[in-house]
């Protein structure tokens, strides 16, 4: 017995020495599908010696910031708090980045990162001690999206992705940026050391006098007294710790990690301020995205051991929208208020059983009269919908169409090929153009901007440029959206790639809607696609077609002519995937609009009854300029 039972311990062992040796050779066994990126600046080892410790997840739940934000929606510290459905998106524009901080200087070892459909296509990570100064550690100018495993070995406090290029027209966006590396050093638990005066301590001293103890009392301060963090943390329901930014005495801006060296006695914990900080929309209707750049009057959430007598604690200010409409209406109650107040003064002197009876009727005659006041109110303020129009906005679409002909006409005439265009700005006398990736040199009359991202020409050249017969099919997707400060905008939804949602109150997403989708059939350029509505509460145009379902029309959201599809509600987890992997195919040519708020938008817009329509891409433009133009020609 004594045999066998050593055999097995020898087996056990023998088991426990192969998986030690395998496990750290494959740290990337359960991550499923990946690119596993060697790399570049460090030698890669075959043999693993057991002084490297096990690299471990440093970066979950740590302080995240980025360059810029697509949407408040998309905050940086989602692609860090292990959550798979939730996101960072950048704007749309080279470069961006987002920075993690790891908490503590320590070795890193791997970097993962999950990509969204808008991925980077040239990017680095780097490392570095202060969040100032950056090594770069690795870099790639052919990155193809998916799941990227990094493996570097650099040491550093913070980690960062700098992206200087991107697939199509949007942002960068990452579901999970992970960091792995060194755990943390065990702390040595310190010996016992037994006390040289156990009984000099306690309570016999206390028969001393009190003026004494309050000198170690000033060292030691207690939560309760006057020395506990500034300001006191009292206040309402919601309150919060906060700082108002300022300016130094030179008249310049503070700077994050100066407040955070004020108020937390550390400037390199500044990022937990702007982590706590991002997503708030600010008293003047901005958000942070860059963290170096403050403004003067913002609002800061701070760390709760923050302290400092410019600190306050009350509900976090913000961006307050202005009512539209003030409610100067009459209230049903106001008469009856009187009554009442009558009722009071005559209680002491005589019977209140007439009175009751007035203040009944009044209360009858309110409810009777409010209803009428306000559909009177309603209709005056609202014209009537006719569903039966898509409306288009003509003023703009001749000049923009024959633009896009003499671009053609310049391009076939130089040998150049078109470039691609996300949108048009009319801007005073020059017609602009945004393209979906830098080129240069352009074709006469057409000027490269610096970056080579824009084109522009002067309106008198193009109205009398020699035009292009040629079909622009291309442009098919290109739709107008309103006038902004400078002039009128257009936008090519299919550059979207992915779900636009449209919110709003139902009354002004409908209207919007209705102009989009003129735009969509009836300009020049469009090449009358299929228009399908799914679900209720939409409006009825009767060149549309109308399904209860999105499952009467997935098998035909395939590849070719495409169309455009208007959803009544956010699709559900399954659509979402089944969507991404259609924009995922450069040849989807199909529009998705989702009529109220949707997650896994990718452009949203929001329309007031104000007559603007807001994005955060976009100028805000007032989407009712349109009607204006239309009614002053009829």
């Amino acid at each position: 017995m004594s045999d066998v039972r050593g055999v097995r311990v020898l087996r056990a062992l023998v088991t426990m020495a192969l998986a030690t040796l395998l496990v750290p050779v494959l740290p990337g066994a359960a991550l499923g599908p990946s690119h596993t990126v060697p790399s570049t600046s460090v030698p890669s080892t075959s043999v693993l010696t057991a002084s490297v410790p096990e690299p471990v997840l440093l970066s979950q739940g740590r302080p995240a910031v980025s360059s810029s934000l697509e949407k408040a929606d998309f905050p940086a510290r989602q692609a860090v708090d292990g959550n798979p459905r939730t996101r960072w998106s950048s704007g749309f524009s080279d470069p961006q980045w987002l920075r993690v901080d790891l908490g503590r200087s320590t070795v890193v070892r791997r970097v993962e990162i999950v990509w969204e459909v808008s991925h980077s296509t040239a990017y680095s990570i780097e490392v570095s001690a202060d969040g100032e100064i950056w090594a770069p550690q690795w870099s790639t100018d052919a990155a193809d999206g998916g799941t990227d495993v990094i493996t570097i070995d650099a040491t550093g406090r913070f980690v960062r992705m700098y992206s200087t290029a991107r697939v199509g027209t949007a942002g960068n966006s990452i579901w999970e940026m992970r960091v792995y590396g060194d755990p943390a050093p065990k702390k040595a638990e310190p010996e016992p050391t037994p006390s040289k005066k156990p009984a000099a301590d306690p309570r016999p001293k206390s028969s001393e006098p009190k003026a004494e103890p309050s000198a170690p009392a000033a060292s030691t301060p207690a939560p309760s007294e006057s020395a506990s963090p500034v300001p006191e943390r009292t206040g309402p329901p919601g309150s919060v710790l906060y700082y108002v930014v300022g300016k130094e005495p030179d008249g310049t801006v503070e700077k994050l990690n100066d407040i955070a060296e004020r108020f937390l006695d550390d400037r390199d914990r500044w990022p937990e301020i702007a982590e706590l900080t991002e997503g708030h929309r600010q008293p003047d209707g901005k958000f942070m995205t860059d963290p170096r750049t403050l403004t003067a009057g913002w609002v800061l959430k701070m760390p709760k051991d923050a302290s400092g007598e410019e600190l306050k604690f009350a509900p976090l200010p913000g961006f307050e929208k202005k009512s539209q409409e003030p409610s100067a209406s009459p209230s049903p109650s106001a008469e009856p208020t009187v009554e009442v107040a009558g009722i009071d003064e005559a209680t002491g002197v005589g019977p209140i059983g007439p009175a009751w009876y007035a203040v009944g009727a009044g209360l009858v005659l309110a409810a009777l009269v409010w209803p009428a006041v306000w559909l009177l109110r309603r209709r005056k303020r609202q014209e009537p919908f006719d569903d039966s129009l898509l409306r288009t906005d003509t003023s703009a679409a001749w000049t923009v169409d024959r633009s896009l002909r003499v671009l053609m006409a310049a391009c076939e005439r130089d040998e150049l090929e078109l470039p691609g265009i996300t949108g048009v700005f009319i801007e005073g006398s020059s017609l602009r153009l945004r393209l979906t990736n830098p080129a240069a040199p352009a074709p006469e009359p057409w000027a490269v901007s610096e970056d080579g991202q824009s084109w522009a020409a002067p309106l008198a050249r193009l109205q009398s440029g020699t035009a292009s017969d040629g079909s622009t099919a291309r442009f098919a997707r290109l739709v107008n959206v309103g006038m902004s400060e400078t002039g009128r905008v257009l936008v090519d939804f299919a550059s979207a790639h992915g779900v636009i949602s449209l919110d709003g109150p139902t009354r002004a997403r409908h209207e919007v809607l209705r102009r989009w989708l003129g735009e969509l059939t009836g300009n020049p350029w469009s090449d009358d696609p299929r228009v399908v509505m799914v679900g209720n509460g939409l409006p009825q145009p009767e060149q549309v077609e109308h399904l209860a379902g999105i499952e009467q029309v997935t098998p035909e959201l395939e590849v070719g002519e495409g169309g455009v599809l208007v959803l009544s509600q956010a699709p559900s987890a399954a659509q979402q995937d089944m969507l991404a992997a259609r924009f995922a195919s450069p040849e989807f040519t199909w529009v998705v609009i989702v009529l109220g708020s949707a997650p896994s938008a990718r452009w949203r817009f929001t329309a007031g009854d104000d007559g603007w329509l807001r994005s955060g891409f976009l100028p805000d433009v007032r989407y009712d300029e349109q009607t204006a133009i239309r009614r002053g020609g009829e």
